[in-house]
């Protein structure tokens, strides 16, 4: 199966999404700093694509502020999550699109096109990078965040969380998609014609009375088990998510661990 073929590997099921909300508790924080040092600043307007259940939208909305407006467009019906989010948190400045990148329309450019996670799922990064430049003003800004997903450890190095990693890269690749995407991001840039663009990492590291990372990595793989089924790389520790979350804290307690997790390489430049 190709990667033009899969769409979007880890679907839009409830546990996904749960998971997706679980991932931005995590990293947020860090795509807030990258789009920070990127230059999003209050007033201006902002396009994120594949904005998913809205999370990146959120935190683009309090950067640029009353003044400024953020358009989240993603190809799904979660979209409709992310409108029900945004009115729950008040965030008038902040409105969703259903539309497939290719059909993106704007009554006049934006000052920034920003997204994460969502150039490693389509067939084609560096026509989409260059597209979307199209619509971003001269002297505008695009920036992207992706996973280096071979980059989560622990110290010292744990037998579960090992495999967990090992586990997730190997359904990646057995899908044609790249485990470390993100440190592809600069070549992909200049493909595009966008030149070198500045370039950031943020990682969450934790220990065993930290349960987000943990769950992190067990949800993760929940959402990839059918997938690695289907492609036969599921050894008997991680057949049930459910016992490797147990799994994963007990080793990580017991050993008194630090585990890190997928880095967030986050790539910028002006177009």
């Amino acid at each position: 199966m190709t990667q033009s073929s899969i769409g979007y590997l880890l679907g839009h099921a409830d546990a996904e999404v749960r998971r997706l909300l679980l991932q931005a508790r995590l990293y947020d924080d860090y795509t807030a700093a990258a789009l920070r040092r990127a230059g999003l600043q209050p007033g201006m307007r902002v396009l994120d694509v594949g904005c998913g259940p809205g999370d990146v939208s959120f935190v683009a909305a309090r950067l640029v502020g009353s003044t400024g407006t953020v358009l989240g467009v993603d190809a799904a019906d979660i979209v409709e999550l992310a409108r029900s989010r945004a009115a729950e948190e008040g965030l008038s400045n902040v409105r969703f699109q259903r539309s497939a990148i290719a059909e993106i329309a704007l009554d006049e450019p934006v000052d920034a096109v920003i997204g994460r996670l969502i150039l490693m799922h389509l067939p084609d990064p560096v026509g989409a990078l260059r597209q979307l430049a199209t619509l971003v003003r001269p002297g505008g800004l695009i920036a992207f965040s992706e996973f280096d997903t071979t980059a989560a450890t622990s110290v010292p190095d744990l037998p579960h969380w090992r495999a967990a990693r090992d586990g997730i890269a190997a359904t990646f690749t057995g899908m044609g998609l790249d485990p470390a995407f993100g440190t592809t991001l600069h070549t992909l840039f200049r493909r595009a014609g966008l030149g070198a663009p500045r370039l950031t990492l943020g990682a969450p590291v934790g220990t065993g009375d930290d349960p987000d990372t943990v769950a992190f990595v067990a949800e993760t793989w929940r959402s990839l088990l059918p997938a690695a089924q289907q492609l036969g790389v599921v050894d008997d520790g991680l057949a049930h998510p459910d016992r490797l979350a147990e799994r994963l804290h007990e080793e990580v307690t017991a050993s008194g661990a630090i585990v890190v997790m997928p880095a967030l390489i986050s790539a910028w430049a002006r177009v």
